[in-house]
């Protein structure tokens, strides 16, 4: 099996070294030419603080290479904001049976799910999309460490064949037919990751900072079953799994930017200092205005939107939020 995987980002070259193998041949794609021209003259690949060996398993190709062939899966690992434009490098070169994965998050401009931006413009049908989520901080993974993650087709069949293709002993597979609700648990996630970095940089305490994911949490169910989402996927990898991860390690982007924004960072100035895409921040503005178009109640998401982007203390965000009036817990 060749998988194909476009985007040499952190995320791209981190599943091209997890997921190769003497049985899977890798193929990790470039559009810049000039960073494709500097691996191939190394033996190694700088990885954040790790430095890579390269893999007789993985090979470093120009897009202009890339031919796809029967069943062979192109896998997107392209932050949410050039995925269209990395979708128009690859349309051409899409067949019928090309099997696409998205392990992207986040949502298009106009506020679509990935899989529906990815059906739009490649013109493929649903059942060939899927969705790979889960808690996965790449540091961890390259450092050998194991990690499971949620691999989702419409037709379970095809998600349990394709599991069992890319699963191996350090990155275990989960299969499941949920499309949609994998996709929104692992957009939204990043928006309550950014709160919790805000509120550990506050020192608020794990007290709030549980409350504070356990009713994040709610507010994905609440967002991603408005969609027509499955609750139950919410509890599981690319739901719970994936915020549990984002939310409380120091080695989650997300969680690195509110800590900035609480210590008095821009996030301009933070992604200006790290060259780095907070798929949060882009999502709350998204989610935000979802939320009221549909009139969700999603205070958490809003208050968090309003300190990232509209430059508000979160001191007043964390007094507003407490000061709501009193409610059921589930509603």
């Amino acid at each position: 099996m060749i998988i194909n995987i476009l985007g040499n980002t952190t995320w791209g070259t981190t599943l091209s070294k997890v997921l190769s193998s003497d049985r899977n041949q890798v193929n990790l794609i470039y559009v810049d030419d000039k960073k494709l021209l500097n691996v191939n003259k190394v033996s190694s690949i700088k990885i954040k603080e790790f430095e890579i060996k390269k893999s007789k398993n993985i090979k470093h190709m120009h897009i202009d290479e890339l031919v796809l062939n029967n069943d062979d899966i192109l896998l997107l690992a392209v932050p949410s904001p050039t995925l269209e434009k990395n979708l128009e490098l690859v349309k051409d070169k899409i067949i019928d049976s090309t099997q696409i994965i998205s392990a992207s998050k986040g949502f298009d401009k106009k506020g679509n799910t990935l899989s529906t931006l990815i059906k739009n413009k490649l013109s493929v049908s649903n059942e060939n999309i899927g969705v790979l989520s889960g808690p996965n901080l790449s540091s961890e993974i390259l450092m050998g460490k194991p990690a499971t993650s949620l691999l989702s087709f419409e037709d379970i069949n095809k998600a349990n064949y394709y599991r069992d293709i890319i699963s191996n002993e350090i990155f275990r597979i989960y299969s499941g037919n949920d499309v949609i609700g994998s996709e929104i648990g692992g957009a939204l996630k990043n928006i309550i990751a950014i709160g919790c970095g805000i509120i550990d940089r506050m020192q608020l305490g794990d007290n709030a900072k549980s409350a504070f994911i356990s009713r994040g949490m709610r507010e994905i169910v609440r967002f991603g079953t408005s969609y027509n989402a499955k609750e139950y996927t919410f509890y599981g990898l690319s739901g719970i799994g994936d915020l549990i991860a984002t939310c409380v390690s120091n080695l989650s982007r997300n969680w690195q930017f509110g800590y900035a924004l609480a210590s008095g960072k821009t996030l301009e100035e933070f992604i200006n200092e790290n060259k780095v895409t907070i798929e949060g921040a882009n999502a709350s503005k998204i989610v935000n205005k979802v939320a009221i178009d549909k009139n969700l109640e999603m205070p958490i998401t809003m208050m968090t939107n309003k300190v990232i982007h509209e430059n508000y203390n979160p001191v007043d965000a964390i007094k507003e939020f407490m000061g709501r009036n009193p409610s059921k817990e589930r509603n």
